[in-house]
């Protein structure tokens, strides 16, 4: 054991810059599959955080993307006026998708009575605007943009004040919250407001008063109603096959490994053809020939994968704190878990091992052709 372990280091060091630039290779390959197994967690966490409601939303018939639709309120006391008994309360909402402090974030204003009664909105620091230019902001895009009471926040040219801290029911929304006043002040209204919401009754069926109201001709022709949560199941949906496709790539990344380490072997097989053979001239059989690629492998790897999970590591710290990623109205919390990370290393070395039993195994057919020749 402790030769095998001498002619490993000594090989490794012979060929010290050949064997850096394999580890570094080799760590830029642990990193895509750690940061692709990350994702994965990060969307499937974020697709079980999405709420259960009574709301409708409104959105115009041709609209992707919310801020792509455009209401006036006509449209929203016709849809209360044909369900009196089963809608409680309907408000509009301005939507946005902006850039602020580096980050894209939602911007939502809404009347503010509506902020902890229809949104389920929590006060957690603070206090609900009161004034002119002040938003409330949800904890984790605070935290993330080191916000805290009475930070400033630039939004479409103007500085607004942070009054307080918000959390939504069973998420944490990535968007900043203002009066709709104060909204029609900052985006005017030109093109109306971008979603209406309806506030059913606890006794209310949700779909059955979608369909009836999506029926009226006044609705159908613009205009287009869905479930809150259906919204959400959609959004599950996409993350589920973002993680159906961002764990099929991690696990071909690393099969870059395997290619990595027999090109690595088969160079040092046949740069050292000479001194191998005088290894079996005085008794090193096939097998400690093996064995010794095997823990030279093992070393490469086990140095790369260190390296690539340590700069990745500290890649997620600086993005959580200071550019958090985000999918829709969820932030992204990517970090390194232990299950990830030991899995990352179990698959890491079975790859190695198979790119060294392919050389062994090539090394050996070719002294089987040597030895009938």
């Amino acid at each position: 054991m402790f030769a095998l372990g001498y002619f490993t280091y000594k090989d490794l060091v012979h060929d010290r810059w050949r064997s850096l630039m394999t580890v570094i290779s080799l760590a830029v390959v642990v990193a895509g599959y750690l940061l692709l197994s990350s994702l994965s967690r990060a969307f499937l966490t974020a697709g079980k955080q999405t709420r259960v409601t009574q709301n409708l939303v409104i959105l115009s018939a041709d609209a992707i993307d919310p801020m792509e639709s455009s209401l006036d309120g006509d449209v929203l006391q016709v849809a209360r006026a044909l369900a009196p008994d089963q809608i409680q309360r309907v408000f509009p909402t301005l939507f946005r998708h902006m850039e602020i402090a580096d980050s894209i974030l939602q911007v939502r204003a809404v009347p503010l009575e509506e902020m902890p009664a229809a949104l389920n909105l929590t006060l957690l620091q603070g206090s609900w605007p009161s004034g002119s230019q002040q938003v409330v902001v949800g904890e984790e895009i605070a935290r993330a943009g080191s916000w805290t009471i009475g930070s400033t926040v630039n939004i479409y040219g103007t500085d607004f004040q942070v009054t307080g801290l918000v959390r939504a029911a069973d998420t944490n929304l990535a968007a900043i919250w203002m009066s709709y006043p104060e909204g029609q002040r900052l985006f005017g209204m030109r093109h109306g407001f971008q979603v209406g919401y309806l506030a059913l009754a606890p006794s209310a069926d949700p779909e059955s008063v979608r369909l009836s109201l999506q029926a009226d001709p006044r609705i159908a022709s613009d205009y287009t109603l869905y479930l809150e949560n259906a919204v959400s199941e959609g959004l599950n949906q996409v993350n589920h096959n973002l993680v159906t496709l961002s764990s099929l790539m991690a696990i071909v990344s690393l099969l870059a490994i395997t290619f990595g380490i027999y090109n690595s072997t088969s160079l040092s097989l046949a740069e050292r053809s000479y001194e191998i053979n005088l290894l079996r001239v005085v008794g090193f059989t096939q097998a400690r020939l093996r064995g010794f690629l095997f823990a030279r492998a093992l070393v490469l790897t086990l140095a790369a994968y260190s390296l690539g999970w340590l700069a990745l590591d500290c890649y997620f710290i600086y993005r959580n704190s200071y550019a958090p990623l985000g999918i829709s109205e969820m932030p992204l919390n990517l970090s390194l878990t232990a299950s990830t990370s030991l899995l990352g290393l179990g698959l890491s070395t079975a790859f190695a091992f198979l790119g060294v039993w392919l050389t062994s195994r090539r090394l050996a057919m070719l002294n089987q052709l040597k030895g009938s020749d």
